[in-house]
């Protein structure tokens, strides 16, 4: 689909079919493609004149990538848009040898490829130093869901009306909730509630987390940056998900609740589910 979408208007819109590229054979049937239905929406809030949030869908690829970028005005936007494109070029140039090996691997390779290209640009451009960005990728090979992320921008899946997170933000929040230092609910305005321990950009090694899920039908997969979970709490997204509106509409919602709760940040949100017509194929069932 292009460059990478930095959307700098309000709550824009667009959404498309994914067919997800077949996996290696197995015990079962797979070499089911996976049909997602999608929509993003992207703002850059009530508090900033741009948006820092990249994103992009490779629908013949069945690949979702979104990055929020950090580093000041300009350039966070150039450290998201390079993550973004870095990701995507690395799975394009070979997604059958990524879906037939590791795709989780493949895309950890991906954005060490990436982190180093926002380093090297950051070498280039002095006005571009400091910069970096969080990355979160979904990556439906066949009917399993492989996701990757560093920083704190998540992926969602709301299953018979439950959300699970799929992510663990990398930032002092989460690691001092995991510590037990504090409740979840006393640091959402927190002042350190930003501080990442990971981001795209920073060091020459990067570690990105990864796992897979079998997607079944019903499923709803969001992915989105901390725009819209530093102001929506997982209840409200988990409502969104679960009401009977498509993935546009849903997108919009989830955006519009970060904007009336003050949107003092960029906010993204891609929304996806497998299509009606391909759901007997996510459990094998012709």
């Amino acid at each position: 689909m292009g460059g990478p979408r930095v959307a700098a208007m309000a709550n824009t819109v667009l959404s498309g079919p994914v067919r997800s590229p077949a996996a290696s054979p197995g015990p079962r049937d797979s070499r089911a493609r996976v049909v997602l239905e999608w929509a993003a929406s992207s703002d850059a809030g009530t508090c900033r004149n741009h948006n820092e949030d990249s994103w992009r869908v490779l629908e013949e690829h069945g690949l979702m990538v979104l990055a929020d970028g950090m580093g000041g005005y300009s350039a966070g936007e150039v450290a998201s848009a390079i993550a973004v494109d870095g990701v995507c070029a690395h799975v394009s140039d070979d997604p059958g040898a990524g879906a037939a090996a590791d795709p989780c691997a493949e895309l950890r390779r991906a954005i060490s490829a990436a982190n180093a290209a926002i380093l090297a640009a950051a070498a280039r451009r002095p006005e571009c130093l400091g910069m970096g960005t969080t990355l979160v990728a979904a990556w439906v090979v066949g009917r399993r869901l492989h996701h990757a992320h560093v920083g704190d921008s998540r992926a969602y899946l709301l299953r018979e009306g439950a959300l699970l997170r799929l992510t663990s933000d990398h930032s002092m929040r989460q690691a001092m909730v995991d510590a037990g230092v504090v409740g979840a609910d006393s640091t959402r305005r927190a002042a350190f509630r930003g501080v990442l321990t990971r981001a795209l950009g920073v060091e020459s090694l990067v570690q990105a987390d990864a796992g897979t899920v079998e997607l079944e039908p019903g499923d709803r997969l969001l992915l989105c940056s901390d725009g819209l979970t530093d102001l929506v709490d997982d209840a409200r997204i988990r409502a969104v998900l679960a009401g009977p509106d498509d993935c546009a509409a849903q997108a919009r919602q989830l955006v519009a609740h970060a904007l009336e709760a003050g949107g003092h940040d960029n906010v993204t949100a891609i929304v996806a589910r497998p299509a009606d017509a391909e759901a007997s194929l996510l459990l094998g069932r012709a």
